[in-house]
């Protein structure tokens, strides 16, 4: 029979330790191992709460509703923002945007927007969700994809999309910011 000494149970503490920091690490990145979701709470979105006439959710992007293909550009000082696409869901919607810039004989500039805005034309604002925003930076061409909350007025036939500034990751100040182009960027998005 196995006695518990000092040595085992320094290993016991030791491997329990490293099990909880690779299953953390594991559900991190592949979520919960199907045999554990009975054993495991799974957190739920939160209720909707009323702002104005809209309700607002967290953006899932289930049920997709419609695509628009938008193809609309804005030029302003050496830099062109252009909105792809617009999807339409249950409980938000998405956009895709990409920006160029730089003029030839010149280093490509890395550009990037410091932040979106986007209206409809019955006075709604829409909030930019983290959860299934993302974007690639490079030289000369920036490109995203952007979900908004809460979902689409059923009134709604166009949205305004408005772009203040880009900033310059490839060149930076003094200060150690990124240099900063003046828009704004304004972009009709058709809703129907």
């Amino acid at each position: 029979m196995l006695r518990l000494t000092p040595v085992r149970l320094l290993y016991l503490i030791v491997g329990a330790v490293l099990g909880a920091i690779l299953f953390f690490a594991y559900t991190s990145v592949a979520g919960t191992p199907a045999f554990l979701t009975s054993l495991v709470p799974v957190p739920r979105a939160a209720a909707p709460t009323r702002t104005g006439t809209q309700s607002t959710l967290a953006f899932g992007g289930r049920n997709l509703v419609k695509v628009v293909s938008v193809n609309q550009e804005s030029t302003r000082n050496g830099a062109d923002v252009r909105i792809n696409a617009l999807e339409v869901y249950e409980d938000g919607f998405s956009l895709t945007y990409s920006i160029m810039g730089g003029q030839p004989g010149e280093p490509a500039p890395v550009l990037q927007p410091d932040r979106f805005t986007v209206t409809d034309d019955h006075g709604g604002s829409y909030q930019l969700s983290p959860l299934g925003s993302s974007a690639t930076v490079g030289p000369g061409f920036s490109a995203g994809y952007l979900a908004f909350t809460p979902a689409l007025s059923g009134q709604a036939t166009t949205l305004t999309v408005t772009v203040p500034h880009l900033l310059v990751l490839s060149s930076l100040g003094e200060t150690g910011a990124p240099q900063v182009i003046d828009g704004p960027w304004q972009i009709q998005v058709p809703v129907r």
